[in-house]
């Protein structure tokens, strides 16, 4: 019974058809075709032939302009995926920002170390700092690049010596600045 329930409905859906997009179209071809013939008047006859000629000039141009105005224009494709993207010729799809990260000579009087990190980050390792160096007291200026220009940064300046607590710095994107420095006093 099963078999047959299946066998008749697999049946009647190949007779029917699935989808309906093509049978849509062609009526819709023919109602413009309709529409198109509709319009077509006739100019009442006269007995000189350049005024028919005339009137079947108007006749034609007239039609021409009703069809052209009753069917859409025709879009330009739109592409799919990537190809849909449109994009400025200046823009060069980079988002680093270079930070020149400047510490002065007089803000370390010995040896010690600097990580500037992400600001949010709950703990500075490798994975959420973008520098980790030695400082001593010459100072350091050194050039990092940020993935984006939304980020916020912290500087911790860890002493060698475990007597002295760590100084703690912020610095956020200053987007009215062309390039982009921090420099810690």
């Amino acid at each position: 019974m099963n078999k047959l329930i299946v066998t008749l409905m697999t049946l009647l859906l190949t007779a029917c058809g699935g989808g309906g997009s093509e049978g849509s179209s062609n009526s819709q071809s023919t109602s413009n075709t309709a529409q198109a013939s509709v319009t077509n008047t006739t100019q009442p006859q006269s007995s000189n032939p350049a005024q028919q000629d005339n009137a079947t000039e108007q006749q034609a141009s007239s039609t021409e302009e009703q069809v052209a105005e009753e069917q859409p224009a025709e879009e330009a494709p739109v592409g799919e995926g990537m190809e849909a993207v449109v994009v400025d010729g200046g823009f060069d799809f980079q988002t680093d920002v270079p930070v020149t990260v400047s510490v002065a000579p007089d803000v370390v009087n010995g040896r010690a170390f600097i990580n500037v990190c992400q600001q949010d980050a709950a703990l500075t390792n490798e994975d959420s700092c973008f520098l980790r160096a030695p400082v001593d007291s010459t100072g350091l200026t050194v050039q990092i690049e940020l993935p984006h220009s939304e980020q916020k940064l912290k500087a911790e300046i860890w002493y060698y010596s475990t007597d002295v607590e760590p100084l703690v710095y912020s610095w956020e994107f200053d987007g009215t600045q062309q390039q982009q420095a921090w420099t810690i006093n």
